[in-house]
């Protein structure tokens, strides 16, 4: 780590070279860089109790101490001085900074989250793109009074930080610590909970019409992304704003990327000198007046001139903004932008303009921003630290590429479709949800003219799979569990109810670990089985699931689902053979017993054989059966295990109302 000087009390000055203790227990060192002068009785690593300590004393307890293993408290050990930082514990401290000042406040942010979560396998990208945009967020607004709402929560880790959370940074998506995402529970600064995207102008404008007729005047700000405008909850809420003609901003967070490469080679937005200034006057209220003014006399003088200045005006504002920047206008929202989003001075002076307004309606400011934006100073710093790997980015993709591969369910459903395509040429993939996990990239570049990714657009993906499927195709739609709520509406109509052979992959099925109840898969089971022509079932490990998209891709006569939980396959020396289509409704039994029989269903069934595997050592015969299919249900297999046994179901099955049609229930 090099070396360092520490400066604390009674004169006592201490030179340390190399590393500062060993690092045991795991911390990053990636972003270190030990501070010149530590102030210790900020820090309290001294004990300032008993002044009739002698200098001798001190010296001991300070030369152990600056020599020991970091507790965990002292996280300044693992991070680069943050001074103005320090200084901000809620948003109103922003208020009386310098534009120079707050400029380096975004830098230290900047290295902050690249260190907090430099080891945490989440997205770093979109959080890093928006430090200085929320910065003049909160410089500007006045939260909680002024409603500020977040639409994706890989967005807010600056946000958290501004808000008196940065201590628990180090604790996101940790059992007791921070939520991954805006929670209403967590912090007053937090006016909505989002997870899912495409929320945050719906409810934005719900609160901007709840204000107006209450008679306040704070301001309603959200903020969404390029990746939420896939979804069309945001054009409904987009329109709505726009016939209610409500006060309230929309900020466009453009981070340039896109899910089509071919849109991506196209030139990218720029931003110069003259459109900085042409937006500083889009966004003024003399201009404002003078647009409304021209309104007023256009429709005096009579329909045609009105039409002819309203063209003209469309035409003009088209040529100041980027392509497609009018569609924004069509919905009703007065278009601004494109903003720089990294130039701290733009953006304030923008956000304080249209702050001012009074009567504005709904404004859209369209914010430039570049993933893993970082100021030359972050990355001479890090380079340092890293002079192989670089800029530190903590996205998913990033993480799982380069660290130990272990082999996931996801990988095993892609070698089985895989296998399936080369042998049935109609099969078509559809993903839908954020960002896809990296075993997907396999079946896009190998199938590129039959793999859709539609983003988040949950709805679309289900009817576009239909519409594949009534056109002679084999269409897989691959959706993570919690976003299927979203196109429920779409599986029961556009569907079930035609009996349709669509084949619903829904990945991350279950609990889902640091990602929080917000990601969690635990309604699929019930609201799939309760579709009267849906075939509903489970693997209980890889095997099954090999064989599951074979049984599916056989299926043509109505719709079914199967579902596999996030993480790694039970074995790991299993080894991939084509799949064998399974007997519909059929269950199987694992191991025989005498005495208990345990059922269960999907990834249940692993808990059942390791509670098989207790019991046999205390001397309990017990029967381990893998229901497989949870819709149609195996009753002749349910019949088969109440008889002179105690039954246990592990899972989500209906079994009282199974059982108790076979009569098995007046036999336990």
């Amino acid at each position: 780590m090099g070396s360092a000087v520490a400066q604390c009390p009674h004169g006592i000055t201490s030179h340390s070279t190399g590393n500062l203790g060993q690092n045991k227990l795991g911390y990053s060192s990636r972003c270190s860089k030990f501070p010149c002068q530590l102030d210790f009785a900020r820090f309290g690593l001294l004990h300032q109790g008993s002044s009739a300590a002698s200098s001798s004393d001190h010296s001991t307890e300070f030369g152990r101490r600056i020599n020991a293993v970091p507790d965990m408290d002292d996280m300044f050990w693992d991070k680069v001085p943050t001074p103005l930082l320090d200084m901000v514990e809620n948003p109103i401290h922003l208020k009386n900074l310098s534009v120079q000042e707050l400029k380096g406040l975004a830098s230290e942010i900047r290295s902050e989250l690249s260190c907090i979560m430099s080891e945490k396998p989440n997205s770093l990208k979109a959080s890093l793109a928006v430090v200085e945009l929320t910065i003049a967020i909160h410089h500007v607004f006045h939260a909680p009074v002024d409603k500020i709402l977040w639409d994706v929560g890989e967005q807010t880790y600056a946000h958290k930080i501004l808000t008196g959370r940065r201590a628990l940074m180090r604790m996101m998506r940790q059992k007791n610590g921070l939520s991954g995402f805006t929670s209403r529970f967590e912090s007053e600064y937090d006016s909505f909970g989002t997870g899912h995207g495409c929320n945050s102008v719906s409810a934005g404008l719900g609160m901007a019409i709840a204000r107006d007729i209450k008679g306040k005047r704070d301001r309603v700000v959200t903020v969404i992304s390029n990746a939420t405008t896939l979804a069309g909850q945001v054009y409904e809420a987009m329109s709505n704003a726009g016939y209610l003609d409500s006060n309230m901003i929309v900020i466009l967070n453009d981070s340039r990327r896109s899910l089509h490469p071919k849109i991506e080679q196209e030139p990218k937005t720029s931003i110069t000198a003259l459109s900085s200034t042409l937006i500083k006057i889009q966004s003024s209220k003399s201009f404002r007046k003078f647009r409304e003014a021209a309104k007023g006399i256009t429709k005096r003088i009579g329909r045609g001139m009105h039409e002819l200045a309203a063209k003209f005006d469309e035409y003009a504002r088209g040529m100041i903004g980027p392509q497609g920047s009018t569609l924004f206008e069509e919905l009703g929202l007065y278009y601004i932008g494109p903003v720089d989003g990294h130039n701290l001075e733009d953006l304030i002076c923008v956000l304080q303009q249209v702050s001012s307004l009074d009567s504005m309606g709904p404004v859209l400011i369209h914010v430039i921003t570049e993933d893993n934006h970082q100021d030359a100073e972050c990355n001479e710093k890090i380079e340092s630290d890293n002079p192989q790997e670089g800029m530190i980015t903590s996205s998913y993709d990033d993480s799982v590429s380069s660290s130990v591969q272990t082999r996931t369910y996801s990988d095993c459903l892609v070698d089985s479709l895989l296998m399936e395509a080369e042998k049935h040429k109609d099969i078509v993939l559809v993903h839908a949800g954020m960002e896809m996990e990296p075993s997907f990239q396999v079946l896009q570049e190998t199938f590129a003219d039959r793999f859709f990714d539609v983003g988040m657009a949950e709805q679309h993906a289900v009817t576009f799979s239909a519409g594949l499927s009534r056109g002679g195709l084999r269409p897989f739609c691959i959706i993570p569990s919690t976003f299927l709520q979203r196109a429920y509406d779409q599986v029961v109509h556009d569907v079930d109810r035609q009996k349709i052979p669509v084949r619903f992959v829904i990945t991350s099925a279950g609990l889902v670990g640091n990602s929080g109840p917000v990601y969690c898969g635990a309604f699929d089971v019930t609201f799939m089985s309760c579709l009267p022509n849906m075939i509903v079932m489970a693997p209980s490990d890889e095997d099954e699931l090999v064989d599951m998209v074979a049984t599916a891709a056989q299926i043509d006569d109505r719709p079914v689902c199967f579902r596999y939980p996030r993480g790694a396959i039970v074995r790991t020396d299993h080894f991939m053979h084509p799949g064998i289509p399974l007997e519909i409704g059929k269950g199987r039994v694992l191991v025989e017993g005498k005495e208990v029989a345990l059922l269960g269903y999907g990834a249940m069934v692993q808990n059942c054989l390791k509670a098989q595997a207790l019991l046999s050592r205390l001397g309990i015969e017990v029967t381990v059966a893998d229901a497989r299919f949870c819709k149609p249900l195996d009753t002749e297999l349910l019949t088969l295990l109440c008889e002179n046994r105690k039954i246990y179901s592990g899972g989500q099955l209906y079994y009282p109302t199974a059982t108790s049609k076979t009569g098995c229930l007046r036999n336990n």
